[in-house]
């Protein structure tokens, strides 16, 4: 029966990096990139049982001349706990070697975190709530240039009926109208600009 890596560890009771190194040394074979549940546990058993054939011959098959000898089967467990969540990391270059299960456990953790923010701003960005800034600075800009225009042409739209109510000239009083309302639009460019006016 073929199973993967991790399961025929877990049915074991063997960390996933023991599992790992006895399929590099040649004493597990895969097939399909899975374990052949048979031909392991009969590796097991050469590993356990040493038969005195091998011994005889000249050239030794591999399964019962592994390369270097694996670490004992029980001890293996019990001086390093088994992370199993890390058991992907595994198969990289190189094999485990002193934190790299923690540091690929952060590293998928930051990746994880960066795709949950990205997901929010698309979800914002879908209903509205998060628009193109550019956009929001060409509208604002719009938007102001249409108010400076209306105030602008505002004294010469008032300035006679104004004038007539008054009795006063209307060229002066367009005049006047459009002096305050110069300051004033200067005034409120100050503000826009972050400067403080004195008064």
């Amino acid at each position: 029966m073929l199973i993967s890596q991790s399961e025929w560890a877990r049915q074991q009771g063997f960390s996933r990096q023991y599992v790992s190194k006895m399929v590099k040394s040649g004493i597990i074979r895969l097939a399909d990139n899975k374990i052949d549940t048979d031909q392991a546990e009969a590796a097991l058993a050469a590993l356990r049982e040493p038969a005195r054939e091998p011994q005889r011959k000249q050239t030794p098959e591999p399964i019962s001349a592994p390369r270097p000898l694996p670490p004992p089967i029980m001890e293996k467990p019990a001086t390093k706990p088994v992370p199993q969540k890390s058991a992907s990391a595994l198969d990289l270059p190189g094999g485990p070697t002193g934190d790299l299960p923690t540091l690929l456990l952060k590293a998928r953790i930051k990746s994880e975190l960066k795709r949950a923010s990205l997901l929010e701003i698309r979800e914002k960005v879908e209903t509205g709530k998060l628009v193109d800034a550019d956009e929001m600075h060409a509208a604002a800009f719009s938007r102001g240039h249409a108010i400076r225009a209306a105030w602008e042409a505002w004294p010469n739209r008032v300035a006679g009926p104004m004038g007539a109510e008054l009795g006063v000239e209307m060229r002066t009083l367009r005049s006047t109208l459009e002096k305050f309302v110069r300051e004033h639009l200067l005034e409120l460019t100050g503000l826009l600009n972050g400067e403080q006016t004195d008064e």
